[in-house]
């Protein structure tokens, strides 16, 4: 993996993914994505995307290769079979690229559906209102889907679920104090709620409170030491404060369990490791990158 993240990082990128890969196999792994139910544990639409790609990349491979097979046998007499190699590095160029491209992609990875005691609401009054103002959302109506989802935990105030839905339209209009508030009160009924805890890091680092950021991703690692985002988000927070110590060590600590889920998401935690080598190569500080390399074996850059 070392080798592999090495290579990743520091290859030439004056190419896009898109450019890299072939159009017709992102098509038919977007096709194949789009069909997987957002309702899935992680872990199996993890392994369900995988094998869109693995799938897709196989069928567009087999295509070509059968059509020069053909072409040989049809002139030539050959009898060679059909051989078809998907790489890792395959399947890391594609899932980047459907992140750009494939629109459903990230809706996918970002519908965490763990439900809590007090996530969703037994009540249908409180249900519809969160359904009605879950549809404004999703057409960007930030403002009518407030009032839908006020309406919904005034309903029922125990309703966890609204209360992070509240939270994130006030965040999609700039108002992280009154998102702040939703999440604290979501937490307040379900502490272990990991969306509202990783929202509020994110809130916070909106505005640009980066220090309560860091102590609130660092809670978010505690509870969920297994999960990604938390080693993500607090990366990111500390490349904005220039602790680029800590944010090397979590962006290859994110890395490693990303790529344990098999997640698309892995070339998130590595552009931070490739902007972290940008920041450090602007301020003559190299050195800092050339330890947390020889610490993990990774080749180090010139200074």
């Amino acid at each position: 993996m070392k080798k592999i993240l090495f290579a990743i990082l520091f290859t030439s990128t004056v190419c896009s993914a898109q450019d890299k890969v072939d159009k017709r196999v992102v098509e038919e792994a977007c096709g194949c994505v789009n069909k997987i139910d957002v309702n899935l544990l992680t872990k199996v639409k993890n392994d369900s995307i995988h094998n869109c790609i693995t799938m897709a990349n196989l069928k567009v491979q087999i295509m070509d290769d059968m059509t020069g097979k053909l072409k040989k046998q049809l002139l030539e007499g050959s009898k060679d079979s059909v051989s078809v190699i998907v790489t890792d590095k395959d399947i890391d160029l594609i899932q980047e690229a459907l992140l750009k491209d494939c629109s459903f992609m990230r809706e996918l990875l970002m519908t965490d559906n763990e439900k809590l005691e007090n996530s969703v609401s037994k009540n249908t009054k409180a249900l519809k209102f969160h359904r009605t103002g879950s549809e404004y959302f999703n057409a960007g109506k930030f403002d009518q889907a407030i009032e839908e989802f006020k309406k919904a935990v005034k309903t029922d105030p125990a309703f966890a679920f609204a209360w992070d839905d509240l939270g994130l339209s006030y965040r999609k209009l700039g108002k992280y104090d009154d998102a702040i508030k939703c999440y604290k009160k979501s937490l307040e009924l379900d502490p272990k709620g990991r969306t509202p805890l990783m929202n509020m890091a994110v809130a916070y680092q909106l505005s640009n409170d980066n220090k309560i950021a860091i102590a609130i991703y660092k809670k978010y690692i505690e509870i969920n030491p297994e999960d990604p985002e938390g080693f993500y988000g607090i990366a990111r927070v500390y490349r904005f404060e220039k602790e680029y110590e800590n944010a090397l060590e979590n962006a290859l600590k994110a890395i490693e369990i990303y790529n344990k889920m098999k997640s698309p998401y892995v070339q998130d935690a590595i552009n931070v490791i490739r902007e972290v080598v940008r920041d450090l190569k602007t301020e003559k500080k190299v050195n800092i990158y050339n330890k947390f390399a020889e610490k993990y074996g990774l080749e180090k850059i010139k200074e």
